[in-house]
């Protein structure tokens, strides 16, 4: 595998899991004012 291929893979898992835990931070109860009073 070449340089550019492992830093394809290494974007995506990045980027899959920054998008997995921006959605369970946002799971866990953001009802307050801070978040403009959302529940996600």
């Amino acid at each position: 595998m070449g340089l550019f291929d492992i830093m394809l893979m290494v974007a995506i898992a990045g980027g899959a899991f920054w998008l997995l835990y921006r959605s369970l931070w946002k799971k866990k109860g953001c009802c307050s004012d801070d978040c403009g009073g959302n529940c996600h």
